[in-house]
């Protein structure tokens, strides 16, 4: 009998020995990256999140029609981002972004240091919380959710840039909630009123230029900005190979210092994910925003613009079981992925700048071996209608780390 219990005990420990310590660490890092867990901190003071992400690029641009071309490395923005849940109802939370290398040397260029959000948030019940700080506007999809490391493509479009400039973040207060009582469906909303955008909207620029100063109101009214998302519940519905979610987005505010112009925007967002079979799927991701402007229009100054994209990516997964939560994390993938996009930065005037009434396309190829890691090539090609400084095409090479 004692023979038996010591053959048996062998029989259990031999596999276990046979694990290599190191694997087992490395395999439990890959997992707590690919989750976003890596910088997690319980402490007596609370539970902090350090994190971020970082993009490099190089990039090359040929601006077909007289125009200057360029071919450069550019880092373009490293993002260190801080979560503090200082107890269950109340938390703090924010991202500083380092464009271009910082800020404060002279042999830099379009280089920058700027707090994209700083919120307090009090979330004492789902339907009903509150925020105060430096907010992230609640318009549109690519604004709320503009970290490089989740988009297959580096480079923004057009109507993330040029109608609403993500990021878009403003001093002010507001509430938010998600209601999960409806059957079958998710409701969540996000209210706030900040400083609101100014009176340099323009023709080249679209609204880039017109945010204002985190200390001063140019005409002290304020904005209102709304979003209200739908998430239908396909899991509840027995259907697995579907999920999606939808946004409509609402903007009011003066931006007239003197005049009292009024500003009206609209914007409807939505994502779609299909998993064809096990190994592959495409996601459908899309926003269009409309802004209306009640002043005379000229030539540089709109009294409307808008924008809109749509990218299709098409997701394989060719790698080994065995490289799953492993060497890899739990759905790595290859995507090829497309994108059409246009702009209109005045609606009176066609061809106004080099950047109004741009169309373009962009293909590109993904590698995301982890959720926190993807390597992408993309080429884009873009013109603007009577405008031959806007034309180009782009062949960018880049690379995400989200840590």
């Amino acid at each position: 009998m004692r023979y038996r219990i010591i053959a048996l005990l062998i029989l259990v420990a031999a596999p276990l020995a046979a694990q290599d310590p190191q694997q087992e660490h490395e395999s439990s890092a890959i997992q707590k990256w690919d989750k976003g867990q890596l910088g997690k901190l319980e402490t007596d003071i609370g539970d902090f999140h350090l994190g971020g992400y970082a993009t490099f690029m190089h990039k090359t641009l040929d601006r077909y029609n007289g125009g200057d071309s360029e071919n450069f490395f550019d880092a373009i923005r490293i993002v260190p981002q801080f979560e503090w849940q200082i107890v269950d109802w109340l938390g703090f939370g924010m991202e500083i972004e380092f464009e271009g290398g910082g800020a404060g040397v002279d042999f830099l260029s379009d280089n920058e240091i700027l707090i994209e959000y700083a919120e307090l948030r009090a979330t004492p019940l789902d339907e009903l919380n509150f925020k105060a700080g430096i907010l992230l506007v609640p318009f549109g999809r690519y604004n709320l959710q503009h970290d490089d490391i989740d988009w297959d493509l580096a480079d923004r479009p057009f109507a993330a840039r040029r109608v609403i400039p993500s990021a878009l973040d403003q001093p002010g207060a507001g509430i938010f909630g998600t209601f999960n009582q409806v059957p079958f469906l998710g409701i969540s909303y996000d209210l706030c009123v900040t400083q609101g955008l100014d009176e340099e909207i323009t023709s080249n620029g679209g609204t880039r230029d017109a945010r204002q100063s985190f200390r001063e109101d140019n005409n002290d009214n304020k904005a209102i900005w709304a979003r209200l998302g739908v998430t239908p519940r396909f899991d509840d519905m027995g259907v697995t190979a579907i999920s999606a979610d939808f946004g409509l987005s609402f903007t009011y505010q003066e931006i007239g210092a003197v005049t009292g112009d009024a500003l009206r925007g609209l914007g409807i967002d939505g994502a779609i994910k299909f998993r064809i079979v096990e190994r592959f799927g495409i996601d459908l991701t899309g926003e269009w925003s409309r802004l209306w402007i009640n002043r005379p229009s000229d030539i540089d100054n709109p009294n409307g613009l808008w924008g809109y994209f749509v990218d299709v990516l098409f997701k394989f997964d060719p790698f080994p079981t065995a490289w799953h939560g492993t060497s890899f994390g739990e759905h790595p993938y290859i995507g090829v992925i497309v994108r059409l996009e246009q702009n209109d930065l005045n609606d009176d005037h066609t061809g106004a700048a080099a950047r109004d009434d741009r169309l373009a396309i962009t293909f590109g190829l993904s590698f995301r071996p982890i959720s926190q890691l993807v390597v992408r090539t993309e080429f884009k090609h873009q013109q603007s209608r009577k405008q031959d400084d806007g034309d180009e095409t782009r062949l960018v090479f880049s690379l995400s780390v989200g840590f």
